[in-house]
């Protein structure tokens, strides 16, 4: 008789959480566990600890934790860790931690190469402070470790350090059969997917900017996540043009810069820094749809204070009861109000359209938009003491509240433009960059090195790439187009091949990119509306159906992420061990 089996697909941070949670579940019965992923397993390859430290989270160090807490919403037994900033004390030897984190260290201590790697890292940083991604990487792995070393011994791990290409039924044995790019095909009576961003298939344009890569030897670096962008073909001093001006373009400026040797230094300019060039860097020209930077986080030298956010609590008393569509264009009214609360003078429009009636040549964009910068930047560090700053606050708080409120797609169609601007308002004034990375990159307009195009960016490729914006009433081409931002999840345009096995087995939530799962048990929903019998999927692909997805879990906010891997863990281990 074959042992029931349970494939994870994906190991980064949800995969490891759902090992904690069957961990968690204490199985008696005989149980394989497949894990499944050709990055690295517990930290997957956004977080790999090996990765340079040049790229930080956009996280606060104590704001985020991989364990459940007593009171959260899970089904296994709650079981206590340590949050990131607690494992980072730890890791520099202190003991004033709380009992359950020291607990859980001693059960696993960090090893001695993590914290020779780490050690001064960990001894500069704060609760305040972005760690890099190879720290928080550490983490996930010690997490992963820990989860491992919980599991009863009625089950037995295989790691298994290749791509998930196919998964398909096998209907006379009731399992699924799961293909390994390596030719391995491993047999599963429960299969979670914990798939993360993916890279789709070429759209059109992107098709017309390949081939004229390829026929002019041109250098286009698609979207993706910037640690999978190549960025080592870039020349010194060339001109590179950009698109985007989100996370992923500060981390691209990042490592086109300190990442190939230059330095910032304190120095009393508006930036308040000076870049010291290697010599090795090229020069950027940027435009987005906007048209200006997410803006700098605020830097408070402590966590964030707590939004109030009186309004939209009561909008949400009122219209959360029963299951009746919600028209967002009646919410945000309520929103706009908590935000004048902070600052009387608060004008949405100001922050939705940044660059209204702006033209002018590149140098004079570049000059207008460096000097709101420099505002936004003397905003930031003055904390919670800049009423915009703190009315701005209140917009990017919202966003959880909001998203929750209109969860299970309860928004009417006709309010999702409204709501979609919102939330894009709300990703760049709350989303944006550690403030440093802000003063780094008015640093790098005053060094002559970037270029702010401006709003309503478009790209021709030819000969060279070239690039237009709305708001410059000039040009500029080069060699190299870095499109510098992250497609939307969409399965139906995906390029992964897991993703194509899954056609006929999933269907689309309200018309979105998103497939359906069952709300409790997070197994598919198949074409006819029958939940699927094994396939559980979690995470990224679900946006549309579970609002908050891709937020990493935050201390004491009883995490959607953690609730989302209980449930799926504790099914799978129904399902495959017949209980």
């Amino acid at each position: 008789m074959t042992t029931p089996a349970i494939a994870v697909i994906g190991m980064g941070p949800r995969g490891v959480s759902v090992v904690e949670r069957i961990a968690a579940a204490r199985p008696a019965s005989p149980l394989t566990l497949h894990l499944i992923d050709d990055a690295p397993l517990g930290s997957g390859r956004v977080w790999d600890p090996e990765q340079t430290r040049t790229l930080c989270m956009n996280t606060l160090a104590a704001k985020v934790t991989l364990f459940t807490e007593p009171g959260s919403s899970v089904g296994a037994p709650v079981t206590e860790g340590p949050t990131l900033y607690e494992w980072i004390r730890l890791l520099r030897g202190e003991a004033d931690v709380p009992e359950a984190a020291a607990r859980a260290w001693w059960e696993h201590p960090a090893d001695a190469t993590t914290r020779d790697a780490f050690l001064a890292e960990a001894r500069a940083t704060e609760a305040w402070s972005h760690p890099s991604r190879a720290l928080y990487g550490a983490y996930l792995r010690w997490c992963y470790e820990l989860a491992l070393r919980r599991l009863p011994p009625a089950v037995t791990v295989r790691e298994h350090r290749h791509r998930a290409v196919g998964l398909r039924r096998a209907e006379s044995s009731g399992l699924d059969l799961i293909d390994l790019a390596d030719g391995t095909r491993l047999p599963a009576h429960a299969t979670v997917l914990t798939l993360g961003w993916q890279v789709p298939a070429r759209t059109p344009e992107e098709k017309r900017l390949h081939r004229a890569a390829t026929a002019h030897d041109l250098l286009w670096v698609r979207p993706d996540n910037p640690v999978e962008q190549n960025l080592d073909a870039i020349r010194p001093g060339e001109q590179v043009l950009a698109r985007g001006l989100g996370m992923g373009f500060f981390d691209v400026m990042a490592l086109l810069t300190l990442g190939r040797g230059g330095r910032f230094e304190e120095a009393p300019t508006r930036s308040g820094l000076r870049y010291l060039p290697s010599g090795r860097e090229p020069r950027i020209a940027v435009g987005s749809r906007r048209g200006y930077p997410f803006l700098p986080k605020s830097d408070y030298r402590a966590l964030p204070p707590t939004p109030r956010l009186r309004h939209l609590k009561e909008a949400i008393a009122r219209l959360s009861p029963g299951t009746a569509p919600i028209d967002f264009r009646e919410v945000w009214p309520d929103i706009v109000r908590d935000a004048r609360d902070a600052d009387p003078a608060f004008d949405p429009a100001a922050w939705l359209h940044p660059l209204s009636g702006m033209t002018g040549t590149p140098e004079q964009v570049t000059e207008r938009i460096a000097g709101r910068l420099g505002e936004d930047i003397r905003a930031a560090a003055a904390g919670e003491r800049d009423a915009t700053k703190a009315a701005l606050w209140e917009i990017s708080a919202a966003r959880k509240p909001v998203s929750l409120l209109g969860a299970q797609g309860r928004y009417t169609p006709e309010s999702l433009p409204a709501l979609r601007g919102f939330m894009a308002l709300g990703q760049m004034v709350g989303s944006g960059p550690p403030l440093f990375r802000s003063r780094q990159l008015l640093a790098l307009i005053d060094a002559g090195l970037v270029t702010m195009m401006g709003a309503g960016a478009r790209v021709e490729a030819d000969e060279r790439f070239t690039l237009r914006a709305a708001t410059s009433t000039e040009s500029r081409s080069g060699r190299v187009l870095v499109d510098a931002w992250m497609h939307a999840f969409d399965v139906r345009a995906s390029a992964d091949p897991l993703a194509r096995c899954l056609d006929g087995r999933w269907r689309s939530f309200a018309g979105s990119g998103s497939p359906e799962t069952d709300a409790t048990t997070r197994v598919l929903i198949n074409p006819d509306g029958a939940p699927d019998p094994r396939v559980h999927l979690i995470g990224i692909p679900t946006h549309a159906q579970m609002p908050d997805t891709t937020i990493s879990p935050i201390p004491g906010s009883d995490p959607l992420m953690l609730q989302e891997t209980d449930r799926a863990a504790r099914h799978a281990l129904a399902v495959a061990l017949g209980s």
